[in-house]
């Protein structure tokens, strides 16, 4: 007895905890299996049963779900009144036909392509006189020798023809908004047969088989999965649809919901059984072996969570001894291992802090020069490429060069304003200026502005580069959507006893008020209005900052809120 406790002291932890863990929770655990073998069997053995009627349920409900989708895409095309009307044009100008076909027809009918993606083929047949015009609309004579033709003109709902063999599936069925126009119009979608069934496909286990049929019997699907020596068992759809009339218990029977279609699923008669004969003699041996790998994973895992811990930060002390003065070793635990193990990383760091201090204060200032010196260069080799452009361009006569490029100079001048953060409003609207005459240039002169500032208020203070993502987001986001009037942008400014106001105004779209309310939020996608309001409360306080009214349709106006105070050049700007 004495040699076994000396043995114990002397193993290592992690053996120590691995025994006692052992001892103490592996028996009862097998004990405890053994005693509820059998209630758990049978509670198996019913779950199985249960799962699989779920799984055809699910199965049959997923397939309905795909051809309401189907029949729901056919009713949208079947009665749009714009694709009617497109058909239904007069061809004589076939110009204008077809131009009228790339525009809006096959937009249409290929962007309910690309959202379903198991489309396969969308067309629409109409009028002998029509030349196809790719896959989205051909003359009716090609499918009036089909099979399903007469059907499928006759019937202003969804027409399914199925054809196992071949695995083709197409939705059919007459355009009703083409026959009010006195033309005979056939919708044609074909689909992919195994994604229409692929809810099917997927059945786990062996030996049963699946069918599903039509209103009249017609097999759309089938599937037999049996194992070689059970082959025998495989039964046709007459036989197993004679077993549901006998309410046999290894066949389940569904109906659709969305179509006359019903689903017959059967399994092997021994199947139950031999899952029951086998869980009966093997499951003791299973829970055993189950426990024993789980329960030696567990205590593996328990005793490397402690006893590793202690090895790592042994280890890590050797290479400090060694000079590495790296904490290799972290934890977030708050047990005495954790905060030794965090102890530690906080005496290593400050003793690298102290040794490195000197060296990485002279390192930054080093770097801090090369900046300072980088943000001299660069502004400067920027404005003389662009004077160079500039005289390039008068030199060759070219005025608008000349003039985009005298704009860009004075937009990047001002933006930069030496890295100071602020400037006086008369350069922020010099700055804004310069970026609108660039964006009219670019936009053709398509929308018009209107700026009246007093020069009274053009020495005031303003944070630099304000205006320009605020005049930005009014002409992407809302004079460029304009349709039906010509596009102006007004800015305008105010004071009062305390405040300057600068208000930027646009005759565009408009927002709604969930859009007017996320547009300065951490959520917003618009960065630009973001930062300017976030940089105004910072320099000035939280009642300063960005105002935004619209109405839908009519127009925008942001209103800039700025103490009213007088800006101060600096050395450097005199």
């Amino acid at each position: 007895m004495n040699k076994f406790v000396q043995f114990f002291r002397n193993m290592k932890v992690r053996y120590k905890i691995i025994m006692i863990y052992f001892v103490i929770g592996l028996f009862p655990l097998i004990f405890i299996g053994t005693l509820f073998f059998s209630q758990i069997k049978d509670s198996v053995i019913k779950q199985i049963k249960t799962s699989t009627s779920n799984t055809i349920e699910l199965a049959t409900s997923s397939l309905d779900s795909n051809i309401k989708v189907y029949n729901n895409l056919s009713d949208y095309l079947a009665y749009n009144e714009t694709v009617a009307n497109i058909v239904s044009n007069d061809t004589n100008d076939q110009f204008d036909f077809y131009k009228e076909l790339d525009k809006t027809l096959d937009p249409m009918l290929l962007s309910v392509a690309n959202f379903h993606t198991d489309l396969e083929q969308v067309t629409i047949y109409a009028r002998d006189d029509i030349v196809q015009h790719g896959s989205t609309l051909a003359p009716i004579t090609q499918i009036e020798n089909e099979s399903w033709f007469k059907k499928a003109s006759q019937s202003d709902t969804p027409v399914w023809i199925i054809n196992k063999d071949k695995k083709e599936v197409i939705n059919v069925r007459k355009m009703p908004t083409l026959e009010r126009n006195g033309i005979l119009g056939i919708l044609y979608i074909r689909m992919n047969y195994d994604q229409l069934f692929k809810s099917f496909n997927n059945f786990s286990g062996d030996n049963y088989g699946a069918y599903i049929v039509d209103g009249d019997n017609h097999i759309l699907y089938e599937k037999l999965k049996f194992d070689q020596d059970r082959e025998a068992e495989m039964l046709s759809f007459n036989e197993v649809k004679g077993m549901v009339k006998r309410k046999a218990d290894n066949v389940i029977y569904k109906n659709s919901t969305e179509t006359n279609w019903k689903v017959y699923y059967y399994h092997s008669r021994d199947n139950i059984s031999d899952a029951r004969l086998s869980e009966a003699a093997n499951f003791l041996l299973l829970v055993m072996v189950v426990t024993i790998i789980a329960a030696a994973i567990a205590l593996w895992a328990t005793s490397k969570f402690i006893v590793s811990r202690l090895e790592a930060l042994q280890n890590n002390i050797k290479l400090v001894e060694e000079g590495k003065l790296e904490v290799m070793v972290q934890s977030k635990d708050q047990d005495e291992i954790g905060q030794l193990i965090t102890g530690f990383g906080h005496m290593i760091n400050r003793i690298k802090f102290l040794i490195e201090e000197v060296y990485e204060s002279k390192l930054a200032q080093k770097n801090y020069e090369m900046r300072a010196l980088q943000q001299q260069i660069n502004p400067h080799f920027l404005y003389n490429t662009l004077s160079m452009i500039n005289f390039m361009a008068i030199e060759s006569g070219q005025n608008d060069i000349s003039k985009i490029t005298l704009a860009l100079s004075d937009f990047y001048r001002t933006a930069l304003n030496k890295g100071h953060n602020t400037t006086c409003l008369a350069d922020e609207l010099k700055n804004m200026n310069a970026y609108l005459d660039i964006q009219q240039m670019m936009h053709d002169y398509e929308f018009d502005l209107d700026i009246e500032i007093d020069d009274a208020i053009m020495d005031y203070e303003t944070p630099n580069l304000i205006l320009q993502p605020i005049v930005e987001n009014a002409i992407g986001h809302g004079i460029d959507l304009l349709e039906d009037r010509k596009g102006v942008l007004k800015v305008y400014a105010t004071v009062d006893q305390e405040n300057v106001y600068i208000m930027v105004e646009d005759n565009g779209v408009g927002m709604d008020e969930e859009t007017i309310n996320t547009m300065l939020s951490q959520n917003s996608k618009g960065y630009g209005m973001r930062n300017v309001n976030q940089r105004i409360k910072l320099l000035y306080g939280e009642e300063y900052g960005l105002h935004i009214e619209s109405i839908v349709g009519q127009g925008t106006i942001v209103t800039i809120r700025l103490p009213k105070h007088k800006y101060e050049k600096r050395p450097d700007q005199k």
